[in-house]
């Protein structure tokens, strides 16, 4: 195929930019593919006007005119579809309802489809704010779109062995959230040698999982000057004298990680947790911050005990893992030594890249 008559149709659910799984699951990849003579339109359902909106309070009116037009937007995609050679379609085609699109695309339209995803998405679950949306949506949708798929990007292997199971003949492939070491995340922490930086970084969906790490921290700053930072969109429900609340933006994320002297990962151990992706780990360990995690899924894979920080199921583990980095600095400067090129050479756009492209492009050929 000549260069420039490729043609990449991207059906995702926020608008570009807006979502982290977004921007660390595909969108860090346009680029790649456009200089390989891809032509890459990306779709969402929820437009941005629906986004400043989406996991506000109340709303419910603007939130179901914003549904309206996202659905409107996906029927009226059908009708202009046929000049893309391939589809992807990341996380869901639209929250409710039956993946029709999907069926019109690759049973009539006879494209070839690409199903990314890097949750446990076919579990129920919801934002505290969109609870009455719970029992509307459609979760059986995750495997529906995998049995309609040619090829599956699987963010882990839990979510890798999911999509085997759920039948219809994708060939699965695990492609890891990735870090952009060289554009994005490019600089190495040098954290305030006054007090001991404890630092979190998530949305609102992943917030919970401080309240079990709240009394940990407590024990820890009667012991030491202890700056717990929490880098979301969401102020925790919680609050405490050496908490540091920093509202996160795309252009000051980084610059919000660099205080940090260690960067933790609590889970709780269970489904929806094993599809997690690692993705705060990465984060931490690309700008050569140490990480404490829960040791669960894929950080069992990222996060080598004693190398680059530690795995920490109870209490106090936690907290016994805590005291020791914060009250001994060759031992954190050694951990820190070893956290970056890792992620280089496994979750890294450099080293995940020319495999992207391979799989995309194969699918030419289907």
């Amino acid at each position: 195929m000549k260069q420039g008559n490729k043609r990449l149709l991207i059906l995702c659910p926020y608008p570009p930019g807006a979502a982290p799984s977004q921007r660390f699951r595909f969108e860090q990849y346009i680029g790649i593919l456009s200089a390989d003579g891809w032509e890459i339109q990306q779709e969402p359902f929820w437009d941005a006007q629906s986004w400043e909106i989406l996991y506000q309070s109340g709303q419910i009116w603007r939130k179901i005119r914003a549904l309206l037009r996202g659905y409107w937007r996906r029927t009226r995609l059908v009708f202009w579809a046929n000049r893309f050679q391939v589809v992807l379609v990341h996380r869901e085609l639209s929250p409710m309802g039956l993946p029709w699109v999907a069926w019109v695309l690759t049973r009539v339209l006879k494209k070839p489809m690409i199903f990314d995803f890097d949750d446990a998405i076919w579990i129920p679950n919801t934002s505290q704010n969109n609870r009455w949306t719970l029992g509307l949506r459609s979760n059986g949708n995750t495997a529906r779109l995998i049995r309609m798929s040619s090829l599956v990007f699987a963010g882990n292997a839990f979510l890798a062995e999911y999509a085997r199971s759920c039948g219809g003949g994708a060939r699965i492939e695990i492609m890891p959230t990735i870090i952009d070491t060289e554009g994005h995340h490019n600089r190495v922490s040098s954290p305030r040698k006054d007090r001991f930086v404890v630092g979190w970084t998530g949305s609102h969906s992943t917030l919970t999982y401080l309240d079990d790490l709240k009394p940990i921290m407590e024990q820890l700053a009667e012991e030491f000057p202890v700056c717990w930072v929490v880098v979301s969109d969401v102020r925790p429900s919680f609050d405490c004298s050496f908490l540091e609340f920093r509202p996160w933006s795309k252009e000051t994320e980084v610059e919000s990680l660099l205080d940090f002297h260690v960067g933790v990962m609590p889970l709780r151990a269970d489904a929806w947790a094993e599809g997690k992706c690692g993705f705060k780990a990465l984060q931490y360990l690309a700008l050569g911050i140490p990480a404490v995690v829960s040791p669960v899924g894929v950080n069992k894979e990222i996060v080598q005990e004693a190398e680059n920080g530690y795995l920490c199921s109870a209490p106090e583990e936690w907290l016994g893992r805590l005291r020791e980095m914060a009250s001994n600095g060759p031992l954190l400067a050694r951990l820190s030594k070893n956290t970056r090129q890792g992620i280089v050479e496994k979750y890294s756009v450099l080293s995940q890249a020319h495999r992207y492209l391979e799989q995309v492009n194969g699918l030419l050929k289907h």
